[in-house]
């Protein structure tokens, strides 16, 4: 069965030939039956670099846009695919040489979730000496908890590593356009409602962290993350019980990355607040460790925890 590729790309020159390539490249490469680029308003030399790659690879599709946004720019390309399967890739990531392959392996024998996805590797230098493999969470086929844990631990999956049906993100109505940011977790929740997710072993993207990354300051996330938390409970009601600890998760990771930034005191008021939220919560603690070391050995300090958190991570899961 094939498989539609949708890569988004705003202002990413540097950044796209690189995931083109990887999707070119893939050992699957013979299941994609097209690669649809959405050039999303950008001004940099994006368009030249596209339609250069446009020109060697006859899969190549290209739609031009005027800067309509991650969810329409997705959207657009869904409506235009005609694979069996959609896989998204941002325009700033890559995949792993083997990730369509092992994807398509979990629906070949008979997964009846709406999408398989992976781990993932963090990474901002060029030449990934700084990369740490990251353990999200494991989610089955044929588990019956699906939306409640994945609305408390507020959407590990991130759209660069979802193979989907395609029919399914249309009957669901595809990414909700109002969403500027946490478009991803949205849309994750109401595939969730209904259906499963399936995770595959090891890591299949590439994720880059870079200074116009949309996730740069996860502060800044707050007010979109809990709106959604509120909407949630509205319209879900048993989710309910969870709302305090959703958010708690929240402020944590949003004031981790403000200490890891090096702004400790608005890190330590968003850890403080997680705390009210859900004072049992053992990785808030961590955190506010993390804060009060000197500045000068934090960062080696919670690279070292980083790198020990996910192996414990991938080893419990295994």
């Amino acid at each position: 069965m094939s498989v539609s590729v949708i890569l988004t790309c705003h202002n990413e020159e540097c950044f796209i030939v690189q995931a083109v390539e990887s999707v070119i490249n893939q050992t699957a490469s013979g299941r994609i039956r097209e690669i649809i680029i959405v050039n999303d308003g950008s001004t940099d030399g994006s368009a030249e670099l596209i339609a250069s790659l446009a020109n060697q690879e006859p899969r190549i599709h290209v739609l031009t846009t005027t800067g309509i946004g991650p969810s329409s720019a997705r959207n657009l390309a869904i409506r235009h695919a005609s694979g069996v399967f959609i896989a998204f890739l941002d325009g700033d990531d890559f995949w792993a040489e083997d990730k369509l392959e092992r994807q398509l392996t979990a629906f070949d024998n008979g997964c009846k979730a709406a999408l398989v996805y992976g781990d993932l590797v963090d990474f901002s230098a060029p030449d990934l000496s700084d990369a740490i493999p990251v353990a999200v969470g494991r989610y089955r086929a044929d588990q019956c908890d699906t939306l409640p844990t994945y609305f408390l631990h507020d959407g590990p999956i991130v759209p660069s590593s979802i193979v989907m049906w395609r029919e399914i993100a249309e009957e669901i109505g595809l990414f909700n356009e109002t969403f500027r940011v946490a478009e991803d977790t949205e849309f994750c929740m109401r595939l969730a409602e209904r259906w499963t997710f399936q995770h595959v072993t090891g890591a299949l993207v590439y994720k880059r962290r870079h200074g116009s990354n949309t996730t740069r300051r996860l502060d800044t996330l707050l007010p979109a993350a809990e709106n959604l938390t509120r909407q949630w409970v509205i319209r879900r009601p048993e989710l309910a019980h969870l709302a305090r600890r959703r958010n708690a998760r929240l402020y944590a990771k949003a004031g981790n990355d403000c200490v890891a930034q090096g702004e400790k005191k608005r890190g330590a008021r968003l850890l403080i607040r997680a705390i009210l939220h859900d004072p049992l919560s053992w990785r808030v603690y961590v955190y506010i460790f993390l804060c009060a070391l000197p500045t000068g050995m934090e960062p080696q300090v919670r690279r070292v925890a980083k790198l020990l958190f996910y192996r414990a991570k991938r080893h419990k899961l295994r």
